[in-house]
């Protein structure tokens, strides 16, 4: 697009004015902006927000305007490392930093190793071992009741899923099954 006051140069400063809910726009190359003096305009406010929201909230800005606040970093009272430079390091500066950054670190914990806690290799195997104790003690049942206890959820099944002939050859095995007992 061509600048609106010369028709020679490309346009490259969007100049808009609004007066009185008038809206005037013009696209102008940078010589004739500079030309018309809008090369050095002053777009400082002269409001200071900073000092007027200060003043009229005073000593209710704390509790009101939390988000305008500095986000503090959690920070290890032991070591005083924060949480981004042990982010960034990947290892704490002391004991406590767990302790610190628990609220944070917990949930990624879980989610990778399944616990937030270390148990400890021994003790992973003796669980191990105890559930196999358990197997191992466990009475051996009668491959009858087995075999028996499955056709009865069969026929369970059958029934729901309205299979009334196949139902009635699982219910005569059944009835063979407790003859045989």
């Amino acid at each position: 697009m061509l600048c609106q006051n010369c028709n020679q140069n490309e346009a490259n400063v969007r100049y808009t004015q609004i007066i009185n809910g008038e809206k005037k726009e013009m696209f102008l190359c940078e010589e004739c902006s500079r030309k018309l003096g809008l090369d050095n305009m002053d777009l400082s406010l002269p409001i200071d927000f900073s000092s007027f929201f200060g003043d009229l909230l005073g000593e209710y800005e704390n509790s009101f305007m939390p988000l305008l606040q500095e986000p503090q970093e959690l920070r290890c009272d032991k070591c005083n490392m924060t949480y981004s430079e042990f982010m960034n390091l990947g290892k704490f500066g002391c004991d406590n930093c767990y302790n610190a950054f628990s609220g944070r670190i917990d949930p990624i914990l879980k989610r990778l190793q399944g616990s937030n806690r270390y148990t400890g290799r021994k003790a992973q195997m003796n669980e191990a071992n105890e559930h196999k104790v358990s197997e191992e003690n466990k009475p051996k049942q009668n491959p009858k009741k087995d075999k028996l206890s499955k056709l009865k959820a069969e026929l369970k099944q059958l029934v729901a899923e309205e299979k009334y002939e196949e139902a009635a050859k699982v219910r005569d095995e059944i009835k063979k099954l407790e003859v045989q007992e």
